[in-house]
Parts: structure tokens; C-alpha cells; sequence
């Protein structure tokens, strides 16, 4: 590349002519002023046209003649370019000494952009210029004062930011950033653009700097783009970004269902792949049914069996690496049959986790999910023994309470007593515990159905007896019942008695009489009168 490539446009503006004297020291050329013999004469010769400006350098003789020497320049520069003199044709070109606009000594030194830190020397080989004619100091402000000063990556904190950055995201979630740069020319536009596409994904550079790395869908690894900053007139600077896509497990929940009351409801939470850090999600006990004293806390442990901790927000940290969790949440085990009862475990994600889920769990005390079962059963009926014409109590008694209304089936059956001779058996009356009673009547078959009210344990059945006149033996009839948790129904008999009287004025009420005969004669003779 020619001399021109290397020149900042702010060192050199349209029709500007500049002047280097014999001891390094630089001017701008006022109109009507002529350069002195041994002088230095830098021109465009047209104005700038890209990133190549076409400069003309010419040396003064000492007869005030200035001598083309444009095409010896170039071709020092691309020896330079070869290596003949890699510390002036290094990324900046440090200066070796002197400052930016002379080789008088105004600064300490400058930093060669090799890598490493290296104050500049003054010691290589400027000979190529001198054989020009160019003095030493000449040389050095030729090469400084017109040096290519490349833009440069930086921080936020202006330091360079090398040869690449690296930064993080999630899968399936794109990151942003702003990249800077600065430029030593203060004219110069910086211009950002991609130069190199991410295998895994999508990456936008705008060329104000600010940038989108968007990951394909479900991939997680290692990716990398490259962006180049361009001042516009040749300089440039490149810089690798890695992405590194963290894997975002997709959970998912699974178990829960019927379970029996006082025994646990289990869930896994499964995770699709391992994470490589520690994420966190929120579980909740969602009552449906269910009341707060029907359950207990939320447990956790890892397919390890270490136990995880849930706050009281109900988040959990999980650490990394972890494939599922295993979710319980005891049920309390009671004596009152409630029927079903649901509740819901929702699972959300919270960091480094995508997705959601919930299951839904059903407490059965019906004896369907296991050993409990809580129904009511009748659980006896009593035996009562009552006097001919009296009424037969029948007290029915149940397992245990119930929440909603139970069914008792009841049967009215005679033994040695006949329905409608001995007792009525067309009609009985209930009297619930709380003193209320109702009149039901008996089915030809002699059932009766009783819907006894939440809360009840038990209830009298009253039947009447019938009186006659005739003396009869003890007689008994039976009251059976069940509810629809029993096969077997449960008998209770009542037996009836007669009475007896001495009263020959009131016979009939009484069903035993007691006769007595007396004889005044001393003797009967058979057949006699």
C-alpha cells in the first residue's frame, strides 16, 4: 500500500500544504510563503477520496527547487511492509521520540502496540530516508507526524479491550451490547460492521457499535462473531466476540394424582438437561378443595437426596447439575369422611429455568387410593324389649361423622311377630339427635332410605307395636340397615312381651287371666251331679 494509506486525514487537509524543516519541526505552509532548501513538502494532490489519499512529498534543493521524491517514499514504506523495519511500521507506529507533531523531546516516550509494554527506542534504521536527503529528525516527524493512528476497542473505562471480548447469555435468549472504540484522530468517523457471522445463531452490528447475538433455538455452547471498526481512511481494528449459551433446562412436572388421606402426594420435577449453574424456581400449594389443615409443607429433595430449602415465597435454589427434584406434600390423616379434596402443585420458573408447569392431586378417604376410609357404616343397631301395644326404639348408630349427608338403608322385616298384627309396618318414625323427627313411610318390600344430615352419628327409628287379647309367647321383629360402604347389613331385634292381670273386672287389656275355682263338697263322684 502507498505512504498516502498511512496518513490521519486530520494531519493533512484539502489543499493544505505542509512543511517539515531540517530539524523535525512542522508547519502549515501560509499562502505566498516558500519552502527553504532542505525542507519537506507534503501536498494532496487531489482531495481525499477514500480510505487511499493520493500525497505528493517533495524535497526542497538547495536551489529552492522542490524534487518529486513521492515514489521513493512508497517504496521505503514497502520495505517497511516486509520487515525491514517492523518497529515504524508497527499497528501505531510509536513514535521513537519527540512528540506527535516533532522529534523534540515533549513527551516521556509512547507505548509500542505489539502486545507486550515497551518504551520506544530511538535506535532503528531510518537510513532509507536520509538517503533521500532527509535529515534524521526529518525522518522521525515524516513518520510521526503522519502515521495512520487506528482506531482501538475500549471499555468503558477507555482501556483496550484486546483482541476479543467474551460474554454469556441463555439459551434460547439473545443478548445486546454496545461496542466503542476511540481514534487519536478527532476527525475521524468510526464506522462498526460485521466481518464474521456466528455458526449458532444470528448476530446484528449496527454501525454505531450497538450489536444482537440471537442463539438458535434450543442450542447451547460456544459461538463467535467478529466485528471491525473503521475510521474511514484506512485504519482499522478487529475484535472476536464469544458468546458462550449457557443450557437452559425446560422443566416439566409430573405425579401427583389420588392419593390416600394421610399418606403423601409425590411429583418429579423433571429437567430435559443437566444445568451448568444453579437456578431457581417457585413451588405453590394451590387449595382447591382442600383446606389449609388438610395438608402439610412442601418438601424437596434432589435425585441425590439432598434436601433443598423452600422460603417462604416459595422459591427454591437448586444447584447445578441437577436432572430432577423430588416433590412431596403430606396429607392429614382424620376420621371424617370428606370426600374428594384437590389441590395443585404449580411449578414456575424463576432463573436459569424455562417453562412452568402443575399437577393436580386428588385425597381420597374413600378406601379408592388406599387403606383409608373414612365413610360412614352403620356401625350398630340396639335390641329393645318392649310390653304388647308399647313402641320399639330402635337406636342406629354410625362409624363415624360425615361432611355431606349419608345414606342409611334400612329393612323392617317380622319374626315370630307379623307386620301388621303384631306391629305397624307401614310407616316409622326417625328422630335425629337434634330432636327433630320425621315420619317415613315402609316400601311393600320393608325398606326404608334415611339421608341422615352432615355431622350425625345417630338416630332412633321408632316402631309401634299392636296389642290383642290373645296370650301369647314373646314375639320379635327385626330393623336392619347398612350404607352403601357395606356389603352386610346390620340387624337389630325387638321383642314383644305380654302382660298379665288379676283384674276380672278389665280382662280384655291384658293377655294372661288367672282363673281359681273353689269346691265346698268333701268329695265328686264321677259321672255324678
Amino acid at each position: 500500500m502507498g505512504f498516502g494509506t498511512y496518513v490521519a486525514m486530520g494531519n493533512l487537509a484539502a489543499n493544505q500544504i505542509i512543511v517539515i524543516d531540517v530539524n523535525g519541526n512542522v508547519r502549515v505552509l501560509i499562502d505566498g510563503e516558500l519552502p527553504k532548501p532542505g525542507e519537506v513538502i507534503v501536498q494532496a494532490e487531489t482531495e481525499v477520496n477514500g480510505s487511499d489519499q493520493q500525497l505528493q512529498v517533495e524535497l526542497v534543493d538547495q536551489s529552492g527547487e522542490p524534487q518529486d521524491i513521492t515514489a521513493e517514499i512508497d517504496d521505503i514504506f514497502a520495505a517497511l511492509e516486509e520487515g525491514q523495519d517492523p518497529t515504524q511500521l508497527g499497528e501505531d507506529f510509536a513514535t521513537a521520540a519527540g512528540g506527535q507533531s516533532g522529534s523534540s523531546l515533549t513527551a516521556s516516550g509512547s507505548i509500542s502496540r505489539d502486545g507486550t509494554e515497551t518504551i520506544a527506542s530511538t535506535e532503528f534504521t531510518t537510513e532509507g530516508f536520509q538517503s533521500l536527503g532527509l535529515s534524521q529528525t526529518q525522518s522521525l516527524t515524516l513518520l510521526d507526524q503522519f502515521q495512520l493512528f487506528e482506531p482501538i476497542f475500549v471499555d468503558l473505562n477507555s482501556d483496550p479491550l484486546g483482541e476479543s471480548i467474551a460474554v454469556t447469555t441463555d439459551e434460547d435468549t439473545a443478548i445486546s451490547g454496545t461496542l466503542t472504540a476511540t481514534d487519536q484522530n478527532p476527525t475521524d468517523t468510526l464506522t462498526f460492521s460485521q466481518t464474521s457471522t456466528p455458526t449458532n445463531g444470528t448476530a446484528v452490528v449496527n454501525p454505531d457499535g450497538t450489536w444482537t447475538y440471537t442463539p438458535n433455538i434450543n442450542f447451547d455452547g460456544d459461538d463467535s462473531f467478529t466485528v471491525t471498526v473503521d475510521d474511514g481512511n484506512g485504519g482499522t481494528d478487529t475484535l472476536v466476540v464469544n458468546v458462550t449459551v449457557t443450557p437452559i433446562p425446560e422443566i416439566t412436572v409430573s405425579g401427583g394424582g389420588d392419593v390416600s388421606e394421610g399418606s403423601d402426594a409425590t411429583y418429579t420435577i423433571s429437567y430435559d438437561k443437566p444445568s451448568t449453574q444453579d437456578t431457581t424456581l417457585r413451588l405453590t400449594n394451590q387449595l382447591n378443595t382442600a383446606e389449609s389443615d388438610d395438608v402439610g409443607s412442601i418438601q424437596v429433595q434432589t435425585s441425590t437426596g439432598q434436601t433443598l430449602t423452600v422460603n417462604a415465597d416459595g422459591t427454591v435454589l437448586v444447584p447445578a447439575g441437577t436432572t430432577s427434584l423430588n416433590v412431596t406434600i403430606p396429607t392429614t390423616q382424620d376420621d371424617i369422611y370428606e370426600g374428594d379434596e384437590s389441590f395443585t402443585l404449580n411449578v414456575e420458573s424463576v432463573s436459569g429455568l424455562v417453562g412452568n408447569g402443575a399437577s393436580q392431586s386428588t385425597i381420597k378417604d374413600d378406601g379408592s387410593a388406599g387403606p383409608d376410609d373414612d365413610r360412614p357404616r352403620v356401625d350398630s343397631i340396639s335390641n329393645p324389649t318392649i310390653t304388647e301395644g308399647e313402641d320399639a326404639v330402635f337406636q342406629v348408630s354410625l362409624s363415624n361423622r360425615s361432611e355431606s349427608e349419608t345414606t342409611v338403608r334400612l329393612n323392617l322385616q317380622g319374626g315370630t311377630a307379623a307386620g301388621g298384627v303384631d306391629f305397624v309396618n307401614t310407616s316409622a318414625t326417625i328422630i335425629f339427635s337434634d330432636g327433630t323427627s320425621k315420619t317415613f313411610n315402609v316400601a311393600n318390600d320393608g325398606s326404608i332410605n334415611v339421608d341422615v344430615t352432615a355431622g350425625e352419628t345417630k338416630f332412633d327409628v321408632v316402631v309401634k307395636s299392636l296389642d290383642d287379647v290373645f296370650n301369647e309367647n314373646n314375639e320379635t321383629f327385626s330393623l336392619s340397615g347398612k350404607t352403601d360402604s357395606q356389603e352386610e347389613f346390620v340387624i337389630g331385634n325387638a321383642t314383644i312381651t305380654d302382660e298379665t292381670t288379676t283384674d276380672p273386672t278389665d280382662p280384655n287389656p291384658r293377655d294372661t287371666v288367672y282363673a281359681q275355682i273353689s269346691v265346698d263338697a268333701a268329695s265328686v263322684v264321677e259321672g255324678g251331679k
